[in-house]
């Protein structure tokens, strides 16, 4: 028989028991909740100097591997510097990347998330590998949540996240690139020199000097004019804003085109036209015409010397326009006169015997 003694010491043993008990799932909720608003990459902001080298790759073999050397981002696969705001913004939200929720364990629901492991073809996830400091930071980047969120797994861990900001870190090498090539308004350019194919010669040149001097086309074929009195200087506008969509070192296709553009500042540009299939190329060299801008030429060349751009069509057709672009429609023929009747109008025609 159990004694009332034992009785109150096994109801004290089981409050002791139930309160650890409790106390364990506090613990344990506490520490879930600490995770949920935690940091997933061991990056701050501080350290965004020191990291060297980011890659960004996918199951179907697009890889993007961007090196920091003692001045600037590279993207390797090109050889061409890349486009440091892009670089720098992708950094800050690795570093500023805080869970929002954690998400399945379960290797067979990875692909739901789009966190599964990036290296296999048919994978939808994106593999990041950070560079710092002599170590490598790998994280898996998966499908977007939201407008904000994004769910993400460390390489190697089992448990998914649900994180912001949102990172959607391409693995094509053309989205990393600085896409700037030129950028020179039309009242800055004094005259274009054009050979293009399909059409003869021309030359467009400012009939004084100042900014806001009319631009002339010469030779106008005799009886013809121009379009509009504005399209020499569209024509003048075609390096403004001037990017590329891809670049490659430069080979041996021969041009198609030429361009020569002088500006206001002594610097002559001749623009050669390339084309490959439904590719269209550029190539840049800089030359000096006055002793101001050796130091711009110098910069240019250093820039953009040894390499093909490739550019949208529009833009290639901008630059190296041809001549009867820029005229009126030659007027129509005139109808051919009526040949005259012949013979005795009066006079019936035999019959032919058969």
């Amino acid at each position: 028989m159990i004694r009332p003694a034992q009785v109150l010491t096994l109801i004290v043993a089981g409050c002791a028991v139930a309160g650890v008990g409790l106390w364990l799932v506090s613990r344990h909720n506490s520490d879930t909740a600490a995770d949920a608003s935690g940091q997933v990459l061991p990056l701050q902001r501080n350290d965004l100097n020191a990291v060297t080298r980011l890659s960004i790759f996918k199951g179907d073999g697009s890889r993007t591997t961007l090196n920091r050397d003692a001045t600037r981002w590279l993207v390797a696969e090109r050889g061409y510097p890349a486009d440091t705001g892009q670089v720098r913004k992708l950094l800050l939200d690795l570093a500023a990347l805080r869970i929002e929720e954690q998400k399945t364990s379960d290797p067979t629901l990875y692909s739901k998330l789009g966190v599964e492991d990036p290296r296999g073809a048919q994978s939808a996830s994106t593999g990041l590998d950070i560079g710092l400091n002599a170590k490598t930071l790998s994280l898996i980047v998966g499908k977007t949540s939201g407008t904000g969120s994004v769910f993400v797994r460390l390489a190697g861990a089992a448990q998914s996240l649900l994180a912001s900001p949102q990172l959607t870190p391409d693995a094509d090498p053309r989205h990393w690139l600085d896409r700037s090539i030129l950028d020179i308004a039309a009242d800055q350019v004094v005259e274009i020199d054009l050979k293009v194919p399909g059409g003869p010669d021309y030359v467009i040149k400012r009939s004084g000097t100042t900014a806001g001097a009319d631009l002339v086309v010469t030779p106008i074929p005799k009886g013809r004019e121009l379009s509009d009195p504005s399209a020499p200087a569209a024509q003048a506008g075609a390096l403004a804003g001037l990017q590329l969509d891809d670049v490659r070192k430069a080979g041996t296709l021969t041009p198609t085109a030429s361009a020569i553009f002088q500006t206001r500042d002594g610097v002559t540009l001749t623009i050669a036209g390339l084309q490959q299939g439904a590719t269209r190329y550029l190539t840049v060299v800089a030359s000096a015409n006055a002793s101001a801008a050796r130091q711009r030429v110098q910069d240019l060349n250093s820039r953009l010397g040894g390499w093909e751009f490739e550019v949208p069509g529009y833009r290639y057709d901008g630059i190296f326009r041809p001549l009867e672009q820029l005229l009126k429609p030659k007027p129509a023929p005139a109808p051919k006169a009526a040949p005259k009747a012949t013979g005795n109008p009066g006079k019936a025609t035999p019959l032919q015997s058969h």
